[in-house]
C-alpha cells in the first residue's frame, strides 16, 4: 500500500517538473528606431523572442542582432516591421519557490499517509 503511494508521489513530482519547466515570462523590449546599430543589451544571441509584426507573430531564437533587424534560423525581422518585441526569460525565483513548495507538499502527504497507516494498524491490532 505504501509503495503505491510513493509511486504516485514520484509520478506527481515528474509531472510537476515538466509543468514547471515552462515557468517563463515575457519582458517587453523597446524597438530601436533609425539605421544605427542597436545599443541595447536587452536582446542577445541565444535569446528566445516573440515578435509581432503588422501581419503575423513570430517566435524564434536570435542567431544575430543586426543593425536593422533581428535574425533567427530561417527568420529575419526588420525593426521597422516590428509592432512589439518581447524576450522570454525563466523566472528563477518563482520557479525555485514552486519546486520547493511541490516537493514539500508531496513529502508532507507521504508522511501523513504513513502516519495514518501506522495508526490504522495500531487500532486494528488486537
Amino acid at each position: 500500500m505504501a509503495a503505491n503511494r510513493w509511486q504516485r508521489a514520484v509520478a506527481l513530482v515528474c509531472v510537476a517538473s515538466l509543468l514547471i519547466t515552462s515557468c517563463t515570462a515575457l519582458r517587453s523590449v523597446a524597438i530601436p528606431k533609425g539605421e544605427s546599430p542597436p545599443a541595447w543589451s536587452d536582446v542577445k544571441v541565444g535569446d528566445r523572442v516573440v515578435v509581432t509584426t503588422r501581419t503575423e507573430k513570430k517566435t524564434f531564437t536570435v542567431t544575430a542582432v543586426e543593425a536593422n533587424a533581428l535574425a533567427g534560423k530561417g527568420v529575419r525581422v526588420p525593426y521597422a516591421d516590428m509592432m512589439t518585441l518581447n524576450v522570454k526569460y525563466i523566472r528563477k525565483g518563482a520557479t525555485t519557490a514552486v519546486v520547493i513548495a511541490i516537493v514539500f507538499t508531496i513529502l508532507a502527504f507521504a508522511s501523513a499517509s504513513e502516519i495514518v497507516d501506522d495508526v490504522a494498524e495500531a487500532v486494528a491490532a488486537p
